[in-house]
């Protein structure tokens, strides 16, 4: 199965091919506020670097949130163009689930939790506190959270091993590893996610086997943002 895997959901935007869980190419773009002019250029030079073309592919793959606004919907648009484009499936994953996914190899033997964490701006971050079960998969026990850093460590305060990562725990840094004495922090090439946890999060969507994808159509596929969206009305007498 070969799987384009798009991520714009934070600053850093991650673009992979992917071939049977073996990375072809990747591709990056690390100005946030370039994604919409950048992201199409960058998934043009992974494919040519794989020597594929769209139609090559077998199932597209994007996160659709938590993450920014502006990002969610630039990378869920750009997905559902190429897959109407080439009559692909297009698999929808959480943010929290490809990065807990991508730091699991980093868990293995050191810690029996992940938390993956994503700026969401002020104080505030996204997260999701994962046990990791003999199986090798991952269960989610909180369902995603958006709240004060502190309260963070107030929840998941039982001190067990764990593994941290996302955008949000560079950020919090110093707190964390005041809360969370030995935890783990994987390199930069993982703590924003790996080419990894775009596959293993698309297997576990679709089944493992790659092909349960029929009920995977651009139709169904939007961003999810996790939080309100906050919007004023003006009236047309206040712009006189």
């Amino acid at each position: 199965m070969k799987l384009l895997f798009i991520d714009t959901s934070a600053k850093l935007a991650n673009v992979f091919v992917i071939e049977d869980g073996k990375l072809l190419s990747e591709g990056f773009d690390s100005g946030e506020k370039t994604h919409a002019s950048m992201l199409i250029p960058v998934i043009d030079r992974a494919l040519k670097d794989a020597n594929l073309k769209i139609d090559d592919v077998d199932v597209i793959g994007v996160t659709n949130g938590p993450g920014s606004y502006t990002g969610l919907r630039i990378a869920v648009a750009c997905a559902k163009m190429l897959a109407y484009g080439s009559n692909k499936p297009l698999v929808t994953v959480n943010t929290l689930d490809f990065l807990a996914e991508s730091a699991f190899p980093c868990a293995d033997a050191k810690a029996s939790f992940i938390l993956p964490m994503m700026d969401a701006r002020n104080t505030l971050c996204f997260y999701a506190l994962y046990r990791c079960l003999e199986d090798g998969t991952l269960e989610n026990i909180t369902g995603v959270q958006s709240d004060y850093t502190a309260d963070i460590i107030e929840k998941t305060s039982d001190k067990r091993p764990l593994v941290i990562c996302g955008d949000g725990c560079i950020k919090n840094r110093e707190a964390l590893e005041k809360g969370f004495e030995g935890a783990v922090y994987p390199d930069e090439s993982v703590i924003t996610g790996s080419y990894i946890g775009a596959w293993r999060a698309v297997c576990k969507k679709t089944g493992g086997n790659g092909k349960n994808f029929t009920e995977f159509t651009p139709e169904k596929a939007s961003a999810d943002y996790f939080k309100e969206v906050h919007i004023t009305l003006r009236s047309p007498e206040n712009d006189r």
